[in-house]
């Protein structure tokens, strides 16, 4: 990877559809077009449509070079497409959540019975279909894309939970990661697999030494970027078929044992890009083939800065977005 350049001041970073988008306190770029935006505007990108709320209260899309108001029946509304998008309530009295869901100017009303409410759901294009997990992250519940309700997900045991971002879909099979609370400082994790349309049980639940921040791999097993509080470096290989883990060693002279692994990280292809803090934001690229680290780059910065956001791979370019430091670096893949 060749260094580009840094952007300072950067409040929010996205690619939408291949081009970027630089919000500061200012102004909103969005490839070569610069558009004016207040201090307080949020603005955050989902599944390629660009959204902004002025003050937390109007939302407007970003639409052909300009903002078009959205007018949702229900408040959170969220996008999975520029064609398919929800918002949704919440009657706490009735123990119900109401959608309304349009897909391609259609729209379709619905309602989950729930004691505790519903989070933002996902949904899977591949498959059609959507996950609702509930508040506690204790329980999923999955729907068809035509909304009728296949199996819930639910955890029994006492002090446990669905880690968050543990969720990994491969083929049919959903992998799930979840942790108990020993006390304050001691948790356990364990994953496990079920198919993901009729909620059977595949294997687990098995009980894992670290928390993982899986990734999907284009060979179709699950990685994760770990190491331990020893300075010992790893790549975890989960096969969704059978649960079976594996643990690769990373060695290489370019590794500093002060250096600290994050779990934040991008797949593309059989590369993993992952970050850490050796103090200084840093990305490094693993060939999951062979497990070799190829590379290790600081990033030009004064900011020992925590790094809490993903890599993004593009075709070209490796983009490392720092919030702490409002910083954006950019640099040629």
């Amino acid at each position: 990877m060749k260094y580009i350049k840094k952007i300072a001041g950067v409040k929010h970073f996205f690619l939408l559809k291949g081009e970027e988008v630089i919000a500061t306190a200012h102004n909103l770029q969005i490839g070569d077009l610069t558009l004016d935006a207040a201090p307080d505007d949020d603005v955050f990108c989902e599944n390629d449509v660009l959204i902004k709320r002025e003050h937390f209260k109007k939302q407007f899309t970003y639409k052909d070079g300009k903002w078009i108001e959205d007018h949702p029946r229900y408040g959170y509304f969220q996008y999975f497409s520029e064609n398919l998008y929800y918002s949704r309530e919440r009657n706490k009295e009735e123990q119900l959540m109401r959608y309304s869901i349009i897909e391609n100017g259609k729209e379709t009303l619905f309602e989950i019975k729930s004691e505790l409410g519903i989070m933002l759901h996902s949904y899977n294009e591949r498959l059609s279909m959507y996950i609702f997990p509930e508040i506690l992250d204790r329980s999923l519940l999955f729907y068809t894309k035509d909304l009728q309700f296949l199996w819930k997900y639910q955890i029994d045991e006492l002090n446990f939970k669905i880690v968050a971002h543990g969720v990994s879909i491969v083929g049919d099979t959903v992998v799930i990661v979840k942790r108990e609370k020993i006390n304050m400082t001691v948790f356990r994790f364990f994953v496990e697999a079920y198919c993901i349309r009729t909620g059977e049980r595949k294997w687990g639940p098995k009980e894992l030494r670290y928390n993982p921040s899986f990734r999907v791999g284009g060979d179709g097993f699950i990685y994760a970027m770990e190491q331990d509080d020893g300075g010992y470096t790893f790549v975890v290989r989960l096969d969704p078929k059978n649960g079976e883990l594996t643990e690769y060693e990373i060695k290489s002279e370019l590794l500093n044992p002060d250096d600290r692994i994050n779990g934040h990280s991008f797949i593309d292809k059989n590369m993993m890009y992952f970050t850490s803090n050796s103090p200084v934001p840093t990305i490094g690229v693993i060939d999951l083939k062979t497990m070799q680290l190829l590379e290790y780059q600081k990033m030009e910065t004064e900011w020992e800065a925590w790094t809490t956001e993903d890599p993004i791979v593009t075709e070209d370019k490796v983009y490392l977005y720092v919030p702490l430091a409002n910083e954006l670096h950019v640099l040629q893949k």
